[in-house]
Protein backbone atom coordinates (compact mmCIF):
# COMPACT_ATOMS: atom_id res chain seq x y z
CA UNK A 1 0.00 0.00 0.00
CA UNK A 2 2.82 2.23 0.62
CA UNK A 3 3.89 2.22 -3.29
CA UNK A 4 0.56 3.82 -3.42
CA UNK A 5 0.26 6.65 -1.01
CA UNK A 6 0.65 9.59 -3.56
CA UNK A 7 -1.32 8.52 -6.30
CA UNK A 8 -4.88 9.82 -7.22
CA UNK A 9 -6.01 6.94 -8.94
CA UNK A 10 -9.53 5.17 -8.64
CA UNK A 11 -7.50 1.74 -7.95
CA UNK A 12 -5.79 3.61 -5.36
CA UNK A 13 -8.66 5.62 -3.68
CA UNK A 14 -10.47 2.46 -3.49
CA UNK A 15 -7.67 0.85 -1.95
CA UNK A 16 -7.15 3.44 0.54
CA UNK A 17 -10.53 3.06 1.61
CA UNK A 18 -10.29 -0.93 1.73
CA UNK A 19 -7.24 -0.22 4.27
CA UNK A 20 -9.38 1.93 6.47
CA UNK A 21 -12.63 -0.09 7.26
CA UNK A 22 -10.09 -3.27 7.39
CA UNK A 23 -8.15 -1.72 10.24
CA UNK A 24 -11.28 -0.95 12.27
CA UNK A 25 -11.57 -3.29 15.40
CA UNK A 26 -15.02 -5.25 14.23
CA UNK A 27 -13.35 -5.66 10.89
CA UNK A 28 -10.41 -7.58 13.11
CA UNK A 29 -13.11 -9.33 14.54
CA UNK A 30 -14.36 -10.78 11.70
CA UNK A 31 -10.93 -11.79 10.54
CA UNK A 32 -10.49 -13.59 13.30
CA UNK A 33 -13.41 -15.73 12.75
CA UNK A 34 -12.65 -16.46 9.23
CA UNK A 35 -9.02 -17.58 10.04
CA UNK A 36 -9.05 -18.56 13.72
CA UNK A 37 -9.46 -22.32 13.74
CA UNK A 38 -6.93 -22.48 9.94
CA UNK A 39 -3.10 -23.31 11.11
CA UNK A 40 -2.31 -21.95 7.98
CA UNK A 41 -3.09 -18.43 9.22
CA UNK A 42 -1.44 -18.59 12.24
CA UNK A 43 1.53 -17.03 11.14
CA UNK A 44 -0.82 -13.87 10.03
CA UNK A 45 -2.16 -11.93 13.24
CA UNK A 46 -4.13 -9.26 11.10
CA UNK A 47 -5.73 -9.39 7.51
CA UNK A 48 -2.68 -6.65 6.42
CA UNK A 49 0.25 -9.39 7.03
CA UNK A 50 -2.00 -11.88 5.30
CA UNK A 51 -2.00 -9.06 2.32
CA UNK A 52 1.72 -8.56 2.26
CA UNK A 53 2.79 -12.32 2.53
CA UNK A 54 0.61 -12.92 -0.59
CA UNK A 55 2.07 -9.79 -2.36
CA UNK A 56 5.46 -11.41 -1.28
CA UNK A 57 4.94 -14.51 -2.94
CA UNK A 58 5.27 -13.19 -6.35
CA UNK A 59 8.77 -13.09 -5.91
CA UNK A 60 9.14 -15.77 -3.75
CA UNK A 61 10.09 -19.60 -5.63
CA UNK A 62 7.35 -21.25 -4.41
CA UNK A 63 5.09 -18.31 -4.07
CA UNK A 64 2.25 -19.37 -6.26
CA UNK A 65 1.75 -22.39 -4.58
CA UNK A 66 2.00 -21.09 -1.21
CA UNK A 67 -0.86 -18.27 -2.40
CA UNK A 68 -2.82 -21.06 -3.51
CA UNK A 69 -2.66 -22.39 -0.17
CA UNK A 70 -4.08 -19.69 1.20
CA UNK A 71 -6.77 -18.30 -1.46
CA UNK A 72 -8.13 -22.41 -0.74
CA UNK A 73 -8.75 -22.34 2.74
CA UNK A 74 -9.27 -18.88 2.81
CA UNK A 75 -12.56 -19.27 0.47
CA UNK A 76 -13.14 -22.76 2.51
CA UNK A 77 -15.84 -23.19 5.72
CA UNK A 78 -18.97 -21.49 6.53
CA UNK A 79 -17.36 -18.59 8.19
CA UNK A 80 -15.85 -17.26 4.49
CA UNK A 81 -19.50 -17.48 2.83
CA UNK A 82 -21.15 -15.71 6.28
CA UNK A 83 -19.10 -12.60 5.47
CA UNK A 84 -18.63 -12.68 1.94
CA UNK A 85 -18.21 -8.67 1.93
CA UNK A 86 -15.77 -8.59 4.24
CA UNK A 87 -13.70 -11.24 2.52
CA UNK A 88 -14.51 -9.59 -1.08
CA UNK A 89 -12.98 -6.40 0.22
CA UNK A 90 -9.22 -8.67 1.12
CA UNK A 91 -9.09 -10.13 -2.13
CA UNK A 92 -9.86 -6.57 -3.68
CA UNK A 93 -6.86 -5.77 -1.32
CA UNK A 94 -4.58 -8.53 -2.48
CA UNK A 95 -5.35 -8.35 -6.16
CA UNK A 96 -4.48 -4.20 -6.41
CA UNK A 97 -1.13 -4.75 -7.78
CA UNK A 98 -2.53 -7.10 -10.29
CA UNK A 99 -5.29 -4.45 -11.45
CA UNK A 100 -2.85 -1.70 -11.50
CA UNK A 101 -0.29 -3.38 -13.63
CA UNK A 102 -3.16 -4.70 -16.12
CA UNK A 103 -4.19 -0.78 -16.40
CA UNK A 104 -0.81 0.27 -17.26
CA UNK A 105 -0.28 -2.38 -19.94
CA UNK A 106 -3.38 -1.52 -21.95
CA UNK A 107 -3.09 2.37 -21.27
CA UNK A 108 0.25 1.90 -23.07
CA UNK A 109 -1.75 -0.16 -26.06
CA UNK A 110 -4.81 2.37 -26.35
CA UNK A 111 -3.54 5.83 -24.63
CA UNK A 112 -6.60 7.58 -25.64
CA UNK A 113 -8.59 5.99 -23.19
CA UNK A 114 -8.94 7.58 -19.84
CA UNK A 115 -7.16 5.81 -17.04
CA UNK A 116 -9.86 6.66 -14.79
CA UNK A 117 -12.36 4.44 -16.90
CA UNK A 118 -9.88 1.74 -17.52
CA UNK A 119 -9.89 1.44 -13.26
CA UNK A 120 -13.65 1.15 -13.19
CA UNK A 121 -13.54 -1.71 -15.43
CA UNK A 122 -10.48 -3.32 -13.61
CA UNK A 123 -12.38 -3.25 -10.36
CA UNK A 124 -15.67 -4.52 -11.78
CA UNK A 125 -13.84 -7.07 -13.54
CA UNK A 126 -11.84 -8.28 -10.20
CA UNK A 127 -15.53 -8.38 -8.15
CA UNK A 128 -17.19 -10.30 -10.96
CA UNK A 129 -13.94 -12.70 -11.26
CA UNK A 130 -14.35 -13.73 -6.96
CA UNK A 131 -18.05 -13.97 -7.31
CA UNK A 132 -17.85 -16.58 -10.07
CA UNK A 133 -18.27 -20.39 -8.78
CA UNK A 134 -16.13 -21.70 -10.81
CA UNK A 135 -13.17 -19.08 -9.38
CA UNK A 136 -14.18 -20.17 -5.73
CA UNK A 137 -14.01 -23.79 -6.49
CA UNK A 138 -10.62 -23.75 -7.83
CA UNK A 139 -7.97 -25.20 -6.01
CA UNK A 140 -4.84 -23.72 -7.85
CA UNK A 141 -3.63 -20.90 -10.20
CA UNK A 142 -5.94 -18.37 -8.52
CA UNK A 143 -3.67 -15.06 -9.24
CA UNK A 144 -2.94 -16.38 -12.91
CA UNK A 145 -6.55 -16.79 -13.32
CA UNK A 146 -7.58 -12.96 -12.02
CA UNK A 147 -4.86 -11.50 -14.33
CA UNK A 148 -5.86 -13.66 -17.16
CA UNK A 149 -9.64 -12.74 -16.81
CA UNK A 150 -8.20 -9.14 -16.38
CA UNK A 151 -6.28 -8.55 -19.44
CA UNK A 152 -8.82 -10.01 -21.47
CA UNK A 153 -11.87 -7.77 -20.48
CA UNK A 154 -10.30 -4.88 -20.30
CA UNK A 155 -8.49 -5.36 -23.51
CA UNK A 156 -12.01 -6.31 -25.11
CA UNK A 157 -13.41 -3.95 -23.21
CA UNK A 158 -10.46 -1.17 -24.78
CA UNK A 159 -11.08 -2.09 -28.14
CA UNK A 160 -14.55 -1.98 -28.55
CA UNK A 161 -14.15 1.71 -27.47
CA UNK A 162 -11.29 1.77 -30.25
CA UNK A 163 -13.98 0.89 -32.73
CA UNK A 164 -16.25 3.34 -32.07
CA UNK A 165 -13.48 6.41 -32.99
CA UNK A 166 -13.13 7.57 -36.16
CA UNK A 167 -9.80 6.32 -36.03
CA UNK A 168 -11.21 2.56 -36.45
CA UNK A 169 -13.32 3.95 -39.51
CA UNK A 170 -10.61 5.34 -41.40
CA UNK A 171 -8.28 2.36 -40.99
CA UNK A 172 -11.11 0.12 -42.11
CA UNK A 173 -11.69 2.53 -45.16
CA UNK A 174 -8.29 2.60 -46.30
CA UNK A 175 -4.06 2.53 -45.47
CA UNK A 176 -4.73 5.72 -47.60
CA UNK A 177 -5.50 7.47 -44.00
CA UNK A 178 -2.70 7.34 -41.27
CA UNK A 179 -3.59 6.97 -37.80
CA UNK A 180 -2.36 6.57 -34.52
CA UNK A 181 -4.32 6.07 -30.62
CA UNK A 182 -3.79 9.36 -29.22
CA UNK A 183 -6.46 12.18 -28.81
CA UNK A 184 -4.95 14.85 -30.11
CA UNK A 185 -4.86 13.95 -33.59
CA UNK A 186 -8.52 12.31 -33.17
CA UNK A 187 -10.79 15.73 -34.28
CA UNK A 188 -8.36 16.23 -37.43
CA UNK A 189 -8.90 12.15 -38.70
CA UNK A 190 -12.66 12.85 -37.92
CA UNK A 191 -12.53 15.24 -40.20
CA UNK A 192 -10.79 13.96 -42.93
CA UNK A 193 -12.92 11.52 -42.72
CA UNK A 194 -16.03 13.02 -42.76
CA UNK A 195 -14.35 14.94 -45.81
CA UNK A 196 -14.09 11.75 -47.53
CA UNK A 197 -17.29 10.07 -47.08
CA UNK A 198 -18.51 13.76 -48.55
CA UNK A 199 -16.43 13.70 -51.75
CA UNK A 200 -17.76 9.89 -52.28
CA UNK A 201 -21.48 11.06 -52.17
CA UNK A 202 -20.73 14.49 -54.33
CA UNK A 203 -19.12 12.24 -56.62
CA UNK A 204 -21.97 9.70 -56.79
CA UNK A 205 -19.75 7.10 -55.85
CA UNK A 206 -22.03 6.01 -52.51
CA UNK A 207 -25.42 5.85 -53.43
CA UNK A 208 -28.00 7.35 -49.96
CA UNK A 209 -28.61 3.63 -49.35
CA UNK A 210 -24.95 3.07 -48.40
CA UNK A 211 -25.19 6.72 -46.57
CA UNK A 212 -27.98 5.77 -44.72
CA UNK A 213 -26.27 2.03 -43.68
CA UNK A 214 -23.17 3.95 -42.57
CA UNK A 215 -25.10 6.36 -40.66
CA UNK A 216 -27.31 3.66 -38.89
CA UNK A 217 -24.36 1.48 -38.12
CA UNK A 218 -22.05 3.90 -36.63
CA UNK A 219 -24.79 6.09 -35.30
CA UNK A 220 -28.38 4.67 -34.49
CA UNK A 221 -26.86 0.80 -34.68
CA UNK A 222 -30.40 0.28 -34.73
CA UNK A 223 -32.34 -3.38 -35.08
CA UNK A 224 -33.93 -2.10 -38.39
CA UNK A 225 -30.62 -1.51 -39.76
CA UNK A 226 -29.41 -5.51 -39.25
CA UNK A 227 -26.86 -4.78 -36.59
CA UNK A 228 -28.40 -6.91 -34.67
CA UNK A 229 -31.08 -9.33 -34.27
CA UNK A 230 -33.40 -11.25 -32.14
CA UNK A 231 -30.62 -12.53 -30.02
CA UNK A 232 -28.33 -9.64 -30.51
CA UNK A 233 -26.95 -11.37 -33.85
CA UNK A 234 -25.46 -9.98 -36.81
CA UNK A 235 -27.90 -11.03 -40.01
CA UNK A 236 -25.86 -13.20 -42.54
CA UNK A 237 -27.02 -10.54 -45.36
CA UNK A 238 -26.56 -7.52 -43.58
CA UNK A 239 -23.01 -8.53 -42.73
CA UNK A 240 -22.34 -9.15 -46.34
CA UNK A 241 -23.89 -5.76 -47.31
CA UNK A 242 -21.39 -3.97 -45.19
CA UNK A 243 -18.65 -6.09 -46.40
CA UNK A 244 -19.13 -4.76 -49.93
CA UNK A 245 -19.77 -1.34 -48.79
CA UNK A 246 -16.13 -1.71 -47.13
CA UNK A 247 -14.78 -2.87 -49.86
CA UNK A 248 -16.05 -0.15 -52.07
CA UNK A 249 -14.83 2.81 -49.56
CA UNK A 250 -11.03 0.99 -49.80
CA UNK A 251 -11.26 0.67 -53.31
CA UNK A 252 -12.36 4.66 -53.48
CA UNK A 253 -9.81 5.78 -50.62
CA UNK A 254 -6.88 3.80 -52.83
CA UNK A 255 -8.00 6.14 -56.02
CA UNK A 256 -4.65 8.31 -56.46
CA UNK A 257 -7.31 11.17 -57.23
CA UNK A 258 -9.16 10.64 -53.54
CA UNK A 259 -5.58 10.53 -51.41
CA UNK A 260 -4.06 13.41 -53.40
CA UNK A 261 -7.09 15.65 -52.32
CA UNK A 262 -7.45 14.45 -48.92
CA UNK A 263 -3.62 14.96 -48.26
CA UNK A 264 -4.39 18.38 -49.85
CA UNK A 265 -7.20 18.62 -47.15
CA UNK A 266 -5.19 18.17 -44.27
CA UNK A 267 -1.99 20.18 -45.26
CA UNK A 268 0.49 16.81 -45.88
Amino acid sequence: MGKSLHCTCTICHIERCIGLELALPESHEIYRQIVGEKPLFAGFPTVFHLVASVHGCRDAKDGATFSDLIFAQLLSGPAAADHWEYLEKVLILVFIPTAHAAVRHVSRHYQFLAREDLSQVALITLIQCFRSRAWQAQRSHFGFAVARKLRRSLFQWARREFESTSQFAAQQIGEGFPFTQTAEESFERHAILRHFLNLCQQRAHLTPDEINLLIDLKLEETIDAGVSGPQGRTSNPFRQRLKRLMTKLRRLAQTPANNAHLKRRSGQ
